[in-house]
């Protein structure tokens, strides 16, 4: 008994120390020291060793050191280094927005200025509320987006996603348009035009450069707002500027004949003046489309409105240009003709696609939809709610 007790000791000290020193490590069983059982809990994903001595059971690990020790793959994704990549690529995209603002603004102001004496300081008033306004916006976009990280003011789209971070994204943009139009119809209409071409450097061709900042323009402020990278947000939102930016290089073809005196008639030229405006107008409309919670019908027939209103008259002129008054049959004639057809085959699929979604809604039907899971709902929290619900 005394030659059993000696050898037994040594190897309960063995597995004491083993299990101290390393607890999350597996021990093999002896009959003579007890059984040592590694269970998982079902209420945790932590595991635990547990010693059972004479009836008592007594972890080896805390549940709370071993969660603290768990870190979840939402939370591995959203390390400091990213966020902090995030933030400093959003400040730079803001900070690019601002200066192309103030440049843009104040080299027009500069044409106006110089060359007249009224109302000289509404301009600088204006581009003042234009920064203002945009230094509104991204504070009620940031603020937007605290919300919806607590969890407040979820949208959801037919696009599957939250697109709440383009939220006020149009009023920036309208009120930009609004304080822009004025300026440049202005130096158009006038003998500004050619004073701009007499007395100051690179002339007319800076005065184009200006102009077409606000391509730019467009893209810094997308991405100055957008959150994932890699989300559908970010693909429509490109796609819709692509071909805003494809519409404006159309019709600044045209207002660069106007600049030459090429364009022939009167009617002509205040078709293309009025075009190139309606073109960067026209992501107003789709900058709110983003923000709208439900895509229906009436936003599928102004989405087609927009490629109609700055297409088919763009068609029309070149097509006066070519069997009117026989000038060169231009490419953007045939860019014209696509993407009116490519809008009319989207609006009868989209339609389609709406209609079928509302049969489907009134089927009274909840196995439909028991298992759709917006991405708002994949965070770590999330996902184990996504689990329960398809495991229900």
């Amino acid at each position: 008994m005394i030659s059993e007790t000696e050898n037994d000791n040594p190897k309960a000290e063995y597995l004491r120390s083993e299990a101290n020193y390393c607890p999350d490590s597996a021990v093999s069983s002896s009959p003579e020291s007890g059984r040592l059982i590694r269970r998982r809990d079902t209420q945790t994903t932590s595991g635990s060793i547990i010693l059972e001595e004479s009836g008592s059971i007594q972890p080896l690990v805390s549940s709370a050191a071993a969660a603290a020790c768990i870190m979840t793959s939402g939370e591995f994704i959203q390390t400091a280094p990213l966020l902090a990549h995030k933030s400093k690529r959003s400040l730079l995209y803001k900070a690019l927005c601002f200066l192309l603002l103030i440049f843009q603004g104040g080299i027009l102001d500069f044409y106006l200025i110089i060359f007249t004496d009224l109302y000289w300081c509404s301009w600088i008033a204006t581009d003042l509320v234009v920064i203002s306004g945009w230094g509104i916006f991204f504070m009620k976009n940031a603020r937007s987006k605290r919300e919806r990280a607590c969890g407040f003011h979820q949208k959801s789209s037919i696009f599957g996603c939250n697109l709440g971070e383009f939220t006020y994204a149009y009023l920036a943009w309208l009120i930009y348009v609004i304080a822009c139009t004025p300026k440049v119809v202005l130096i158009l209409e006038t003998s500004i035009l050619d004073l701009i071409a007499l007395k100051v450097p690179c002339g007319v061709t800076g005065f184009k450069i200006i102009m077409l900042l606000s391509a730019p323009l467009l893209f810094c402020l997308i991405n100055s707002i957008i959150e994932d990278l890699n989300g559908a947000t970010r693909h429509r939102s490109q796609s819709c500027f692509m071909s805003t930016c494809l519409d404006l290089l159309d019709s600044f073809t045209l207002v660069e004949m106007l600049l030459r005196n090429e364009i022939p008639t009167v009617y002509l030229k205040y078709t293309v003046i009025s075009v190139y405006f309606v073109t960067l107008a026209v992501p107003v409309i789709w900058l709110y489309e983003l923000t709208a919670s439900e895509l229906r019908c009436p936003w599928l027939w102004a989405r087609f409105s927009t490629g109609l209103v700055v297409n088919a008259p763009l068609l029309v002129v070149r097509c006066f240009q070519v069997y009117v008054y026989k000038m060169p049959v231009s490419v953007f004639m045939f860019k014209n003709i696509f993407f009116l057809v490519c809008k009319f085959l989207e609006l009868v699929e989209q339609c389609v696609a709406v209609q079928g979604v509302r049969r489907l809604a009134s089927s009274n039907n909840p196995a439909q939809f028991s298992h759709c899971v917006s991405e708002n709902d994949m965070c770590p929290h999330g996902y184990v709610n996504t689990l329960a619900v398809t495991q229900s």
